[in-house]
């Protein structure tokens, strides 16, 4: 069976309370255990599913039935245990799609489920207000570990499922976040969860270009990340969320302690998201906004008591890990840290505005020498799969607005010039990528090393002095100039390339350039 070609029909008010755990819908057939053949309840089931479009159906042995369709079958929802279950079968069939994220989104009249695949978010079914509502409730309160015993909606809330028995193979943890939203309902407050599948990937091995090079780095740019792990100083990586920082930042850190397993290795977390290899990960975590300050404080102070030699902080969100990264890197540490922002030189302002809290002149600190080390920037696109991608130069002229749009199309024409027979688009899917037409992602990226020239442009207020500086000096490719040069070879979509970055391929031929290099 595909169990990623889950229907969105939710079956829960169709199916008889006496047959529910043994008919599953997937794929559009209605998959049933043969124990239930030539009920009365059944012919009445058939009649209302044929109404909302489901007209195929299988018996199957019910070994065969618990091995293959189970996990996917109705749940009653008439108990606490109902409720478990089906939030543990929720997660199982996330993880058979191969999401990383699920979002549930508590409207008040009634409650979406979608799943984050390849980056994208696809429907998967609908539940009534009150099934929604005991679903959160139980996922935070049973199944995850929270420094709240209570789930509260009209609070905001972090968990952890870390229970081997609530988790799938390959997947370590589970982070939960939940917050209020406005809604329609007798309340007006919903909720909106999202529970981030982390997968195992302690089994990684090779060289940090190996490494890096899987995920979509260029040559050029494995190159400058293995520099940058032999400075000292600050290397920051940024992106937005689900783009896959801690994800390069773990592999950094694990190819470093296994080159110099000499040196001693620590990163402050909130809260750690992946095991690490020879990496002493403290942990910090609270839902009180003031304590954890405090505790993220103390943490960095503890750490380096510890006599290290490499420190990670897994996000710079405020002002005293932002202080710790700078004071470390002033006194010869290599320092590893991830960032919010919306390029690999919008990191500076970015800091700027958590240190200017209570730091005058941050950029003196920022661009002193032996601070800033490097600068990334990444976004993860959805790879096409290589059977059922489409060559957009062969399709005739009136297809071709069905897949890129005419206002795509013409920056192609500008870009690329003739160097466009290699585009592909999105197929209609096959086996192979299990009926998506997109089989991974992978990563369009700016790595920026910093040398005494750019980080005085900085430290003097010259972003776009240090941009063309980097651009034309040192040869930098921006990450559109890396999502283009993947459009070429017919890796991804131009279409959801575009939605994927949230902003137009030519954004850097529109850049105009508000000061000059002298």
């Amino acid at each position: 069976m595909e169990n990623n070609t889950f229907n969105t029909i939710n079956l829960i008010d169709d199916v008889p309370s006496e047959i529910k755990g043994r008919v599953a819908l997937a794929g559009g057939i209605l998959h049933i255990s043969s124990e239930l053949k030539g009920r009365l309840d059944m012919v009445s089931l058939f009649a209302r599913l044929r109404r909302r479009g489901v007209y195929n159906y299988e018996f199957h042995e019910p070994g065969i039935f618990n091995a293959q369709y189970a996990t996917y079958a109705t749940s009653n929802f008439q108990g606490d245990n109902e409720v478990q279950q089906f939030a543990i079968e929720l997660i199982a069939k996330a993880f058979d799609v191969g999401a990383s994220d699920i979002h549930i989104v508590d409207f008040g009249t009634y409650t979406i489920i979608k799943f984050r695949c390849n980056g994208l978010l696809v429907d998967h079914t609908q539940l009534s207000a009150e099934r929604g509502k005991r679903l959160i409730a139980t996922i935070y309160q049973i199944l995850a570990q929270s420094s709240d015993a209570v789930f509260s909606p009209t609070e905001r809330q972090d968990g952890r499922i870390v229970q081997r028995k609530y988790l799938p193979p390959s997947v370590h943890a589970i982070r939960i976040h939940s917050e209020p939203i406005e809604c329609i309902g007798e309340e007006g407050i919903g909720t909106a969860m999202c529970l981030r599948l982390l997968y195992d990937s302690t089994a990684a091995s090779g060289t940090l270009h190996e490494r890096l090079g899987q995920l979509g780095f260029s040559n050029d740019q494995c190159d400058t990340f293995k520099y940058l792990t032999r400075r000292t100083g600050l290397s920051i990586i940024s992106g937005p969320t689900g783009h896959g920082k801690s994800t390069v930042l773990k592999h950094v850190m694990e190819c470093m302690t296994s080159l110099h397993p000499e040196r001693a290795y620590y990163s402050i977390e909130d809260p750690a998201e992946y095991p690490m290899s020879g990496v002493r990960q403290i942990k910090v975590n609270s839902n009180d906004q003031n304590e954890r300050n405090k505790s993220y404080d103390d943490a960095i102070a503890g750490t380096m008591r510890c006599d290290p030699d490499i420190l990670m902080i897994g996000e710079i969100r405020y002002i005293e890990a932002a202080k710790a990264a700078i004071d470390a890197s002033l006194t010869g540490h290599g320092v590893w840290a991830t960032v919010h922002a919306s390029s690999a030189l919008g990191i500076i302002p970015r800091l700027v505005r958590i240190l200017s809290e209570n730091m005058e002149n941050p950029l003196e600190h920022l661009c002193a020498q032996n601070v800033l080390a490097g600068l990334e920037y990444q976004r993860l696109i959805p790879v096409l799969c290589p059977n059922c991608k489409i060559p957009f130069m062969e399709l005739k002229n009136e297809e071709k607005s069905k897949y890129i749009p005419e206002d795509i199309q013409e920056r192609l024409r500008k870009l690329c010039g003739d160097d466009r027979e290699q585009i592909h688009v999105r197929g209609e899917g096959c086996e192979l990528c299990k009926k998506s037409g997109l089989i991974g992602q992978t990563i369009a990226a700016e790595v920026i090393d910093t040398d005494r020239t750019l980080l005085e442009y900085l430290r003097l207020g010259k972003p776009s002095a240090a941009y063309e500086y980097w651009r034309k000096q040192k040869n930098g490719k921006s990450y559109l100039d890396h999502a283009l040069e993947l459009i070429k070879r017919g890796v991804v979509d131009p279409l959801i390339t575009e939605e994927r970055l949230n902003v137009p391929l030519d954004f850097n031929e529109k850049f105009i350039p508000l000061d000059s290099v002298a």
